[in-house]
Formats: structure tokens, sequence, C-alpha cells
């Protein structure tokens, strides 16, 4: 798991790892240049291509820019330094990166107005490094006509750490904000560069390990998974292994006209790799939902007048589940109040994990206190609406949001997974995690009922509910993506997403 920061954060970090000696300081300046470096090797890999435009502002920030230009030249690229700072201004770390990059016959155009700014659109690649990420509000004189430029230019741009014009906590870009193709965080990801609209800004996100002590991270509490960590995620496979080996899961989903959620969930389950995915659903449906799950096990319960779970179901279910793995419970079962009291009771004795999603969780609407009840392990995997059905509105700004999901996953003892772009799993050990993956794609009918699938097919197979949570969200986001690049993000429907969960299954396994 990669930490993920906020600026103060950062700061402290830098504080604590450099503790003021300006060769140490100097040390992770030049790893972060070299990060800077390989980033534009790979976006302009023929040296004779086009020329690289390096813009330094006054600071760090620049002094990256600078690293990065020396190691440019003596790899024999054509290279063009503009600083909007006068250079005898420069002081500590960005002034020994100046030197040294001067040193090796490096040259510097200064520019002090707008009208200067008209030379910076040439070659094939910029490379911003012009305001760092304790820049706040939107950048003004000939940084503001720096950037935009450098934006009205169509040459790529690579950032140093963040878009200039950035805010680093709050994705919130200021007028002007690079628009970069990649951008290159030093040492570790920024808050704010997960959420849109600033994310826009960022185009790829590169991490630039700096070699920080990792006593200095002991307190980190937000973290982004990355290939290698949800690789470790998945549910070891059993060579001598049966289906029981592998996980049974109980869905209770679906009901008089929404039999699509329970079938979605049902499919998804049984591709994530559960041994045995069974279906508990109202007498009325179980004909049509045995037509298209020909490899569920499906189990007629008792329904209401209009045909959806009936409370008199709640002894059958948890006698079903006590042979169970894990349980998801609620996508399309409807608002009917019987149902609702049949969920209630459902999670206030069931045993074993279970998944509360869609109605499931809408069933504790004006009730959110009676979470605490529940018996086993609860993972709810709420969309904003929901939630504030639950809960109220959550807070404007990454960090506040955050906060207040690990609070209720602290209250509840549950793990909360809020639905979006980026998806936020909190756990009740106030962890945080975030995971950009998916696209409108998923933006879709289904699209959650999916998600439910996968997670607790996860959850049968063995894995806690804070990876369940973690490496479905991943898979369903991927898979996403993945059918998009095909069908395009318009004509994605949920079945798509669950025919491409193997493919993104076997790009994880992959090493």
């Amino acid at each position: 798991m990669v930490p993920v920061v906020t600026v103060s954060r950062m700061r402290s970090i830098d504080k604590a790892a450099i503790g003021g000696d300006e060769t140490k300081g100097y040390a992770y300046m030049r790893k972060a240049g070299a990060g800077i470096f390989k980033a534009a090797k790979t976006l302009l890999p023929d040296i004779n291509e086009g020329g690289i435009v390096v813009v330094c502002g006054r600071g760090n920030n620049g002094g990256d820019g600078y690293v990065a230009a020396r190691l440019l030249l003596e790899a024999g690229y054509r290279v063009r330094c503009f600083s909007l700072a006068k250079t005898e201004e420069l002081t500590g770390e960005a002034r020994r990166a100046f030197d040294d990059y001067v040193g090796h016959n490096g040259t510097v155009q200064v520019l002090d107005d707008a009208a200067g700014c008209g030379s910076l659109p040439q070659g094939g690649l910029i490379i911003d490094a012009m305001l760092g990420t304790g820049a706040k509000g939107n950048p003004r004189g000939i940084y503001a006509s720096a950037i935009e430029a450098i934006n009205k230019s169509g040459i790529p741009v690579i950032t140093a750490d963040t878009p200039s014009g950035l805010d680093s906590d709050t994705g919130v870009p200021g007028s002007p904000c690079i628009k970069a193709a990649l951008t290159v965080a030093m040492g570790f990801p920024k808050l704010g560069q997960f959420f849109y609209p600033g994310r826009e800004m960022v185009g790829k996100l590169v991490i630039q390990d700096l070699g920080y002590p990792a006593s200095i991270l002991e307190t980190n509490n937000m973290y982004y998974p990355d290939r290698a960590g949800l690789r470790e995620l998945l549910p070891r496979r059993k060579p001598a292994g049966s289906k029981f080996d592998h996980g049974l899961a109980l869905l209770v989903c679906g009901s008089r006209g929404m039999t699509g959620s329970a079938a979605l969930a049902a499919m998804a389950s049984m591709r994530t790799g559960c041994g045995m995915t069974h279906l508990a659903a109202p007498e009325s449906v179980v004909q049509a939902l045995s037509r298209r799950l020909v490899e569920t096990v499906i189990h007629p319960i008792p329904e209401t007048s209009a045909g959806t779970p009936s409370s008199t179901a709640l002894e059958k279910l948890l006698s079903i589940a006590g042979s169970m793995q894990a349980v998801c419970i609620g996508p399309g079962i409807s608002h009917e109040s019987d149902t609702t009291s049949l969920v209630r009771g459902f999670v206030s004795q069931c045993r074993v994990p279970v998944v509360l999603d869609a109605d499931g969780i809408n069933a504790y609407k004006n009730r959110a206190e009676e979470l605490e009840l529940h018996k086993g392990e609860l993972i709810m995997t709420p969309h904003r609406g929901e939630w504030k059905r639950l809960f109220g509105d959550l807070p404007p700004g990454p960090a506040a949001m955050i906060d207040k999901l690990k609070e209720k996953a602290r209250d509840f003892e549950m793990t909360v997974l809020l639905k979006g772009n980026p998806t936020i799993v909190a756990d009740r050990r106030g962890n945080a995690y975030i995971l950009p993956f998916g696209n409108s794609a998923l933006a879709k009918a289904g699209s959650g009922d999916v998600l439910s699938g996968i997670i607790v097919s996860l959850l049968a197979q063995g894995a806690s509910p804070v990876h369940a949570a973690l490496l479905g969200a991943a898979i369903h986001g991927e898979a996403g993506v993945l059918a998009s690049r095909k069908l395009t993000e318009y004509s994605v429907i949920a079945s798509d997403v669950v025919k491409a969960i193997p493919k993104v299954i076997k790009e994880f396994q992959k090493r």
C-alpha cells in the first residue's frame, strides 16, 4: 500500500527526514529530479525528436526541475531552461541544483513579463517545475502567463510533484492550472490528486520513491493500493480443494420487477471465484431467475404481496446463512416496510460477514443507530445518496469527508465503501484507502449490484472485510475500464462489466 498524504503531512515528513540539513535535502531533490528525468525519457525516448523546455519557479519545485534539466543535458537532449524568478534569489537546495545545472553548461533565460512567455511553446516536451504543492489560490503574474502559454501550446507536459495551480489538498484547480500529461509525485501522492476536477489536470500519476525512512510513516492512515498490493490481496486457490474449500456465498437479492439485480450480483460472485453461490429470492421470481442462473443454487423464500422478501423468511435465511462464509443483502429487494424489517432483523442476528448494499442500506433510513446491532463483520457500500439518508450530507473537501467516513466506520465497527470516483474505503481502525479506478462506464444501472457480488465472493473465499472491499472496488473499476475500451464508456452495461472480471483478475495475477 502506498501512503497518501496531505500537504501539511508532507511538510512534516520532509522536516523529520531532512531536519534542516541542506545536504540531505539536496540528496532527496536529486532523487526527485531523477524521477522527472525518467518520465521525460518515457514520453520522449528519441533525443532527436525535439527539444525539452523546463520552466522553473523559485522554490524547491524549481530545484527539482534544474536537477532534471542537468540529467537531460547529460543524456544528450536539447534543453532550454526558463526561470520565473531572478536566479540570484535562489537559496538552499534550489540554489545547489541551479549551480549544478549551470556548471554542466546549462543555460537559463529569466522571464519577467507576459511577452516573454511566448517563447515557451516549443520542442517536444515541457516540464512544469513552477509551483509546488504548497501553492494556494489562483496563480498570478508571470506564473499565470506561463501556465496559459504552456496550456495553449498543445505540447505534452510533465509536472514536478503536482500541476502548477492545483490545490493538492482539495483537488480544486486554480485559474489557470497546468493540464499535465503526466505528474511525478515526489515521495507520495497528494490527496487532492485523486479527486475531480483536479484529477483531470494530473494526467497519468507516477510516484517517485525518495527513500524516506519507514519510521516516519508509522502513523500514516491514508493509502492507495497499487497493482502489487492488490495482487497480494487475491485469495489463494487450493489445488486439491473442492467447491466447499473455495467459499460459499449467499445473496439475498431481487424482487418482482427487479430480478436483474439478483442475476447481476450472482453472476459477478461466480466470476470472482467463490466455490458456490446461493441466491435467496421471493417465490414468484424463482422461475425467471432459474432460467438465467443455471450455476446458482436458488432458494425460494416467502414474499410480501408486492413480491418482495418477507420478514417471515428470517429464520429460513438465518439457517441458510449458517452454512455460508459470507452474505450479501439488499440489491433489488425494495423499500417495502416489511422487507426493511427483514433486513434489520437478519443483520442483527447473522454471524457471518455481511455486505449491506442498496435497499439493504435504505432499510436503516431514520434508524442508523441500529447498525451497531450487527452480529458479524459488516461491509456497507453506499453511494452518496444512500449515505445522506442515514447520516446526512458529507462535509465538503476530501480530508473532511474521509474523516467522517472513518468516524462512522469506527463508531459502528464496520467497513465503509463509499462508491464514486474515487471510491473510498474506511475501516474501523481509522485507516482510509483511496481507489481511483473506473470511469463513467460504471455510471449505469446494475453496476453497484456487480460490485456487491464481487465483494461477497471475495469474503466467502477468506478475504478480510477491508481486503474484500479494496480488491472488489479495484476489480470492478478496472473491469469497467476494460469493457469501455471495446464498447466505449457510453455503451457499456452492467453485464459487460461481469464479462470483463476474468480478464482483470488475470491481469492482477501477473508479476
